[in-house]
């Protein structure tokens, strides 16, 4: 009897040890948490690939200049869009809202003005492609104000430059270079996510920089790839 009672005393035993090795303990607290990130403006949906919009897209060998495209913008488009780009006519797109332009890449715009859409005719027939990238490019002055570029400015020099470039055209081999056709592949509010989460060697200023400043030094990096009508 006595056997028994010992017998089944050590079964339990061993089966309260196995027990206590299976159950998951906690983790020990870190002496200081880990920041979690608030999300940046993601892109919209299906901006990934916005690449495929480029398709047959001839991209202009010098930044397209604003000034030449405002004095086309007020003879083509102003009647419809209106001279302040808030839109003069029913649909037609208000270029002044900010929103709507930082989620556009600028190489669809020029798809729109060149081969038309809805009531909007086409311009392939009565402007040259330089003409159109030229307006096209214009469409930005009215949401990217003289005074946010400038205010990217220092913001640029101070944080972005090393890897860069001054003329943003990469001072290392793998940073992005700002050319016309990387500008205008890709809409505004993709740059701002890379910033702000990181991309690839590429540090997240989310922590380091407040979104009007990354949003200013993005527009002022984007505007080397065309001539803004002020820098």
């Amino acid at each position: 009897m006595k056997r028994t009672f010992a017998f089944l005393t050590l079964s339990v035993f061993i089966l309260l040890v196995l027990a206590a090795c299976n159950t998951p303990q906690p983790l020990p607290q870190a002496p200081t948490p880990i920041p979690t990130l608030a999300p940046a403006t993601l892109p919209p949906p299906g901006s990934e690939a916005t690449a495929s919009n480029a398709v047959g897209i001839t991209f202009p060998a010098a930044a397209p200049s604003t000034q030449a495209g405002q004095a086309i913008y007020q003879a083509q488009c102003a009647s419809c869009h209106g001279v302040d780009g808030k839109g003069q006519v029913e649909k037609a797109r208000d270029f002044s809202d900010v929103d709507y332009v930082r989620a556009a890449a600028p190489v669809e715009f020029y798809r729109t003005v060149t081969g038309g859409k809805d009531a909007m005719p086409a311009f392939k027939d009565t402007l040259s492609e330089e003409e159109r990238w030229n307006v096209t490019f214009f469409l930005w002055s009215f949401s990217v104000k003289p005074a946010q570029l400038a205010k990217g400015k220092p913001v640029y020099e101070a944080n972005c430059v090393a890897c860069h470039g001054a003329d943003g055209k990469g001072a290392i081999p793998q940073a992005a270079k700002f050319n016309t056709e990387f500008v205008a592949k890709a809409p505004a509010t993709q740059f701002y996510q890379s910033v702000s989460a990181g991309k690839g060697i590429m540090p997240a200023w989310q922590d380091r920089l407040s979104a009007e400043d990354r949003w200013a030094a993005i527009e002022y990096a984007r505007a080397f790839g065309y001539q803004p009508l002020s820098k």
